[in-house]
């Protein structure tokens, strides 16, 4: 893969924007000249196409007995899901959340509690669920802001005390970061959009439902479990979808797999450790981050709108997130732009 960005910046935002590379640009050029050519004619058999979307992100994330759907981004998905749920269903989601996640939980008028996000946030979670009794988990596998990884073992410690209660996870910040089974995660719904990590560019997602969820769960509406094929397909994709922006997602995955994504594992685990032994010599991390043992490849450094400013300015590309500066290492960073990134920081 070839990122034309690369030449002329260090790029640290992949949690803001994952980047365009050449051979997909090729993809989507041909993928035009052909509608352009051919019309109506182009989308002949798209119904066909799609399903081998589906069956790509099935594959890519090993869920071929279980349902997959198309979305065109994590909140559009999120918001279709909200849907199918009674009014009388109680969540419990973690403070600071991505605010799609905590805003649409909240105008839809479900009855909600928080847990804190802090450096025990799995035992946070299994206090809240104690405590609270909910029917619905919602999180982020993923912080947005600080990079906080969820134990993905806090899902198996769940199910086993708790099997009835429905885990919804956001994964937009970690599918395509690291090998992921549906299969053996306990987890009943997976949602995440593919323009960050996944590398497909923006408009496109996918909503993985475990098959028997409904089985174990009864707080969706009772007309959707009756006939839940035609609902959940009218809720969850309707009208028409873009054969370019689910075929840019599916070249993505077809790509990164070709690529291997245990080597793309292996170089952002690498980065990542290397980043946090370094960010903590300088003391650059909030105290739940340097407090956690495992952590994802997102930090959130102590510095203020000048500093950003200035790195901007010199061509470190990152984002602004609190009151910190966020950085996020992909497969193409480097060792050495690590070190250049925090000759910034006295």
């Amino acid at each position: 893969m070839k990122f034309p960005v690369l030449n002329n910046c260090v790029y640290l935002d992949t949690a803001r924007s994952g980047l365009l590379y050449n051979e997909l640009e090729t993809w989507r050029n041909n993928h035009d000249k052909e509608f352009l050519e051919g019309g109506s004619q182009f989308r002949f058999n798209h119904e066909e196409f799609l399903e081998e979307v589906r069956s790509g992100v099935s594959n890519f994330f090993n869920a071929s007995s279980h349902q997959v759907y198309l979305t065109h981004n994590f909140s559009l998905g999120f918001s279709s899901l909200l849907r199918t749920f009674d009014l009388n269903q109680t969540f419990l989601l973690i403070n600071n959340d991505y605010p799609s996640i905590i805003h649409q939980v909240q105008m839809a008028g479900f009855k909600h509690f928080f847990v804190d996000n802090s450096y025990d946030l799995e035992q946070q979670i299994l206090n809240g669920i104690e405590k609270y009794n909910p029917k619905i988990l919602v999180l982020s596998l993923v912080q947005y802001i600080n990079g906080t990884l969820i134990d993905l073992g806090l899902f198996k410690k769940i199910k086993n005390s708790f099997p009835d209660l429905l885990i919804i996870v956001d994964g937009t910040q970690y599918c395509g970061t690291k090998y992921f089974d549906f299969n053996t995660s306990q987890i009943d719904i997976l949602i995440s959009s593919g323009y960050k990590w996944l590398l497909g560019g923006y408009g496109n997602g996918f909503i993985i439902k475990r098959k028997n969820v409904n089985a174990a769960f009864n707080g969706i509406k009772k007309s959707i479990t009756n006939n839940q094929k035609f609902y959940l397909n009218q809720i969850f994709e309707p009208g028409h979808h873009d054969t370019f922006n689910f075929g840019s997602l599916l070249f993505s995955l077809k790509t990164i797999s070709d690529y291997g994504i245990d080597k793309i594992e292996k170089k952002i685990n690498e980065l990542s450790e290397y980043a946090k032994k370094r960010l903590l010599e300088k003391n650059l991390l909030d105290y739940q981050v340097s407090n956690r043992t495992k952590h994802s490849n997102i930090f959130n450094l102590k510095g203020d709108e000048i500093l950003y400013n200035k790195l901007i300015s010199n061509k470190i590309i990152c984002s602004r997130r609190e009151d910190g500066i966020r950085i996020s290492l992909n497969f193409y960073n480097k060792i050495e732009e690590i070190d250049y990134l925090l000759s910034f920081f006295k």
